[in-house]
């Protein structure tokens, strides 16, 4: 029983370690910006088709290309932050960038249908069944390889928002957007890319997830979800506690799936986060 337990655990670990980029993603765009990207999921999955695209038709690696897919999604994320989302911030209305972000999802899941088709696709390399043993413990090497880079990724977000002149200026953007205008720094242009790092954060993470997990394009949706309540029970805002909140929820489910049943896993998932949103609001409630 102790094995299985350390093997849940373990593979917990690996999958919240994707909810947690997810989460830093949205958290970023959040930050600065004060929008919920609802298409940051469906931007995992083009993530997922440009690494499988890269691989196919051009023989690249896929964590080779990791690089190529951030600058791709980075660059798709600018553009439409500057030609849809900075018209809609001028109105003020949460409802307008709502239905602008949902129908942008709509429309990447649509557009990967009519492309790729709806047929489930995969990518096979010659290290995708090696088996790595620690102890009573197996991971499949390109599930640790992936969390690794997931790790290192994640630091360099931190590092890059904390002392690079860039990060500077995207949380002073986040603290004061009108402070930060009157000091200087351009505030369009901190919003472009600050979503396309957004952008790039999830088709990172759908990249890293090529190896063992099926591309189709309705594979984001349950990602994008998740990343909500990612930076929901981290805290909006908050890069340190969405990495937390994304382990804590890929500890969760997987746990659930062995006490419990994976049938009941969403429903436990869904009831804990309402739990813990009641819990906050009562404490914000009594320091107020």
């Amino acid at each position: 029983m102790m094995d299985t337990f350390l093997q849940a655990c373990v593979n917990g670990l690996m999958i919240g370690g994707f909810y947690s980029l997810m989460g830093m993603g949205q958290n970023v765009i959040f930050g600065v910006m004060k929008i919920i990207n609802f298409c940051h999921g469906e931007m995992l999955m083009v993530g997922m088709y440009l690494a499988y695209a890269f691989y196919t038709y051009l023989g690249i690696d896929p964590y080779l290309a990791l690089p190529l897919v951030a600058l791709v999604m980075f660059i798709f994320g600018a553009i439409f932050q500057h030609t849809l989302i900075t018209p809609s911030l001028g109105t003020h209305s949460f409802t307008n960038l709502l239905f602008l972000t949902v129908g942008m999802g709509i429309l990447l899941t649509n557009g990967a249908q009519v492309i790729f088709t709806s047929d489930y696709r995969t990518i096979t390399t010659g290290y995708s069944q090696k088996i790595l043993s620690f102890g009573p413990v197996t991971v499949a090497l390109p599930r640790v390889v992936s969390f690794c880079v997931l790790i290192a990724v994640s630091i360099a977000l931190a590092f890059f928002l904390k002392y690079t002149q860039t990060g500077k200026k995207i949380r002073a953007v986040s603290q004061n957007p009108i402070g930060a205008q009157v000091v200087g720094i351009d505030t369009k242009k901190i919003y472009m890319i600050t979503y396309g790092l957004g952008a790039a954060l999830a088709g990172v993470s759908g990249a890293l997830l090529t190896l063992f997990y099926v591309i189709n394009p309705t594979a984001g949706s349950n990602f994008g979800f998740r990343a909500l309540i990612v930076v929901v029970v981290g805290g909006l805002g908050s890069i340190g506690g969405a990495f937390l909140a994304g382990i804590f929820l890929g500890l969760l489910e997987t746990l659930v799936s062995l006490f419990i049943g994976p049938s009941l896993r969403t429903l436990v998932v869904f009831a804990t986060f309402i739990v813990i949103l009641v819990i906050r609001q009562n404490i914000i409630l009594r320091r107020a």
